[in-house]
């Protein structure tokens, strides 16, 4: 279809119970094959290139997606929550995204400058003008995607994702074999490849299968739009500056030297590892939670029920993944990490309880975006800002303040204590702020939360015995590959039974073809 720039009105589009369930169970599955996916690529890449690199992309990401997501998040976000299109408007999103798009990109490159003075590393200039051409190639599939989303194809998106991350996974190893690892830059080659390898395919795939042409500029009133893009994108923008202030506090102290890169690449590569099931689970929940719920906004009950599950289907899948990961996470970091990376096992340690209640806090971003309230959002991502930075303060305090050791350095120290410093703040806040957004849209969040405190219980459970078995395995000086799957597959085993009913209830609906869901 080519806009033509008439003012038709798209269809709303229409959010059917068993449609919700059949896209939730199709992202679900091809989600589990784009993991596995990324993390033998992540591993392989940890072997190949060592931690400096990813000391150097954990420098730039931030430089790269706060003015990606400042620009552009908002007005496509926007598009999926309206619930009527016209054409024109569409066509107006997109040109005013690609504008936007390349007001990022050139600023991700002038932040290069800056923040190369301020971490005191040239290279970064570079480098973030060789990332900053990744926002404009996402930029000019957003509106596509948006399209897609609106029309609940949320399937169709997992899978071309699953293409970009293979394509991705290929050539960054292909490139990451090549480089010579005794230039410690050239290793960030292999990580820009990815990006590149990964964007452009997802955006050639939502042009395909779009099936949508953006026509001439013509006027069109977006204001509505753009109203609503100017909150989310902030609010967006905000919550990502918390998440990555713990890399940027660490680049600032320690990252201009070799040694605090390795630390800092190995930080942000356990972070990476600890996000991989929050993303997992909350990926395919919120693609499907926005449209489903700004459709049913005005269906008090359905509106109620869709969001009280998807928060359960959530809690069931992260809580005890949190909970599991901490237990392995130094048989977990061997495994992924390999040689010479052994600081990283006690940041995962610290990083893996956050996975408890992350996707809780992200998922909550639709919940009050689906209901217009990006306002409150805006407001409760600076509330957690504000958090987050103290409690990185409080942490770089306590690391200076105490002795550890002699076998223990300052940036050792101080690395752990923020990676803990992010776990801690979050499960604090998330109680309060699924009581606030819940009261927003005018929603009881008690019922829900005395579920969460039984999903935890269990899930506490299922770690002790998962503790108990290791420690046991260890002592008999099992083999890593040995004890690690057991453990894994005890925990498995040890939470269902503990669970099943409300396995059944909450999360079997989703990957059951033609079982009846109560959404």
């Amino acid at each position: 279809m080519v806009d033509s720039g008439q003012n038709e009105m798209e269809q709303p589009v229409a959010t059917g119970c068993d449609q919700v369930q059949r896209e939730t169970r199709k992202v679900l599955i091809l989600q589990i094959a784009r993991q596995i996916v990324a993390v033998g690529a992540a591993a392989a890449l940890y072997r190949l290139l060592g931690p400096e690199p990813f000391g150097l992309y954990g420098m730039v990401i931030p430089l790269l997606m706060l003015p990606r997501m400042a620009a552009t998040l908002g007005l496509s976000t926007a598009a999926v929550q309206s619930e009527n299109l016209s054409l024109s408007q569409r066509s107006g999103v997109f040109h005013m995204t690609l504008l936007l798009g390349v007001a990022a990109t050139l600023l991700t490159g002038g932040l290069g400058h800056l923040f190369s003075r301020i971490f005191q590393v040239p290279e970064l200039i570079w480098i973030s003008w060789t990332f900053a051409g990744t926002t404009l190639v996402d930029t000019l599939g957003l509106t596509h995607l948006a399209g897609l989303q609106r029309e609940m194809k949320l399937g169709r998106i997992a899978a071309i994702r699953l293409a970009g991350q293979i394509a991705a996974a290929v050539v960054s190893v292909a490139v990451a074999m090549q480089v010579k690892q005794e230039v410690l830059t050239a290793g960030i080659l292999a990580l820009v490849a990815m990006e590149y390898a990964q964007i452009s395919l997802n955006t050639l795939g939502y042009w395909f299968f779009g099936r949508w042409r953006p026509g001439r500029f013509v006027k069109a009133d977006i204001k509505q739009l753009l109203a609503f893009s100017g909150n989310y994108s902030l609010s967006s923008l905000v919550f990502y500056a918390g998440q990555n202030l713990d890399k940027v506090l660490l680049a600032v102290i320690f990252g201009s030297t070799q040694t605090g890169q390795r630390l800092l690449g190995m930080y942000t590569a356990m972070y990476n590892l600890m996000m991989k099931p929050v993303y997992f689970v909350t990926d395919p929940v919120t693609s499907v939670m926005l449209p489903s719920l700004s459709r049913t906004r005005k269906k008090a009950k359905d509106y109620y029920r869709i969001a009280t599950d998807f928060y359960r289907f959530t809690a069931i899948l992260l809580m005890p993944a949190g909970i599991g990961l901490t237990v392995v996470s130094t048989d977990v970091a061997q495994l992924i990490s390999g040689p010479n990376w052994d600081e990283a096992a006690v940041m995962l340690f610290a990083l893996a309880p956050a996975i408890c209640v992350h996707g809780l806090i992200n998922i909550s971003g639709s919940l009050l975006a689906s209901a217009g309230q990006t306002g409150k959002l805006l407001a409760a991502a600076f509330i957690l800002l504000g958090l987050q930075a103290q409690g990185y303060g409080a942490a770089y305090w306590f690391a200076n303040y105490f002795e550890f050791g002699p076998d223990v350095s300052v940036a050792d120290a101080v690395s752990v204590a923020v990676a803990a410093s992010y776990s801690i703040v979050l499960i604090f806040i998330t109680i309060p702020y699924l009581i606030f957004c819940f009261s927003r849209v005018g929603l009881l969040a008690g019922p829900l939360l005395l579920d969460f405190v039984q999903i935890l219980s269990r899930s506490l459970l299922m770690g002790v015995l998962v503790w108990f078995i290791q420690d046991l395995m260890v002592k008999a000086e099992w083999s890593l590959y040995i004890r690690l799957p057991i453990a894994i597959s005890i925990g498995v085993t040890a939470y269902a039974v503990l669970m099943w009913s409300r396995i059944q209830q909450s999360v079997m609906p989703f990957l059951k073809r033609g079982h009846e869901v109560t959404l």
